[in-house]
């Protein structure tokens, strides 16, 4: 359990110290041990994989009992400045090692299946290379910065105002693991809700909403995986957690990207266009709203975007407008482009697309025959 590396000895001596600390200091016990946490994240690549465990579980036990300890903390009214500061750098400090931890041990099992790509047999050597399974440890740990987040730990603060850079530590890690193509996977379920709760308690709780929107449309034009991920997440947060306005800052990014650029960036636009016709099956009638800002994209030469911007007015049609509502003059697209051929179609779509579902109620071809939406 002992390693050495340029000098320095990584072993489980120090950690046990700390452990030996925190029964008798409690969460504040980081305080004084940071550095053993430091050295083992520094270290990581080359130390034990049982100690990297060990570290893992202490930690998990260490921000544990900070939030169960926590709510009684801030309703302390006689609670002295300087328990108020040691107590709010023992956060900081618990929070960056277990984030750090969490990516550190994302990397390595990232790094396992990239050099395995057979499949074969890759479940159980990252378990003996972790000494456990990785993927189940995830959602346990998001769900625990969930909870410490759902705490009033502003007060903690000075004028009760979190540094942004402590929301950006926490968020930061949501988005990390949603690089990982496998985060898609069925199996993953757990851990996406996972990292989209978090999320969205960033959102309401924590002004996280223009920070999101940039790194969404960055995401989207970089990972391809991510769109039906993300639509999952932006239509959990406009409903459950009531941020409608989220939507219409991601459409307007979108509406907003110049023609040039969706040429240069062909990979993007694919991200762009699925988030926006899988959006549209999803929260259609919040889209609705949003959509004039993506009419400039009927008149553009990239076909992908037509597609979506057409796929997106399908479903509107199919899922939101219904009887005198299909009238062009109760669009609120027509003020905005008169000319738009798909208004003057919109009661024969509404018809065709019904025809056009499948038993399962989604639409097969919501726009097959318009001459607008074909590829150059």
């Amino acid at each position: 359990r002992m390693q050495k590396e340029e000098g320095t000895v990584i072993g489980a001596v120090p950690l046990v110290a700390f452990q030996a600390a925190f029964r008798a200091q409690g969460p504040l016990a980081m305080l004084e041990h940071f550095d053993t946490i430091y050295s083992i994240l520094h270290h990581f690549r080359s130390i034990d994989p049982d100690l990297k465990e060990d570290t893992l579980e202490f930690l998990i036990k260490v921000v544990s009992r900070h939030s169960q300890e926590l709510p009684a903390i801030l309703d302390d009214t006689t609670l002295s400045g300087s328990d108020r500061n040691a107590h709010l750098n023992a956060l900081k400090m618990n929070c960056y090692a277990l984030i750090r931890l969490l990516e550190s041990f994302e990397t390595s099992q990232t790094n396992l299946v990239d050099l395995d790509l057979g499949g074969k047999g890759k479940k159980a050597r990252t378990k003996a290379a972790h000494g456990f399974d990785w993927e189940e440890e995830r959602q346990p740990i998001l769900q625990l910065l969930t909870q410490l987040l759902q705490l009033d730990i502003r007060h903690l603060w000075n004028h009760s105002i979190i540094e942004e850079e402590f929301v950006s530590l926490v968020t930061g890690c949501c988005y990390r693991l949603l690089e990982n193509p496998t985060i898609s996977h069925q199996k993953n379920r757990p851990t996406r809700e996972a990292i989209t709760h978090l999320l969205g308690v960033a959102l309401t709780r924590y002004n996280h909403m223009l920070s999101a929107t940039v790194k969404i449309i960055q995401m989207l034009q970089h990972f391809e995986h991510l769109a039906p991920v993300l639509v999952a997440a932006v239509s959990l947060w406009a409903t459950d957690y009531g941020m409608k306005s989220i939507v219409g800052e991601i459409v307007r990014e979108i509406g907003q990207k110049c023609p040039q650029e969706l040429s240069r960036d062909p990979s993007g636009t694919k991200g762009f266009a699925a988030f926006l016709t899988e959006l549209a099956e999803r929260v259609p009638a919040i889209l609705m709203s949003s959509m004039c800002i993506l009419l400039d994209h009927l008149d553009g030469e990239n076909y992908m975007m037509r597609n979506a911007v057409l796929a997106a007015m399908a479903e509107m049609v199919l899922q939101v407008l219904n009887g005198d509502q299909l009238e062009a003059a109760s669009w609120p697209w027509a003020i905005a482009h008169p000319h738009l051929p798909f208004l003057q179609t919109a009661p024969l779509l509404h018809h065709q697309g019904q025809a056009d579902r499948e038993p399962g109620g989604k639409a097969v071809s919501a726009v097959p025959h318009s001459p607008v939406c074909c590829p150059p």
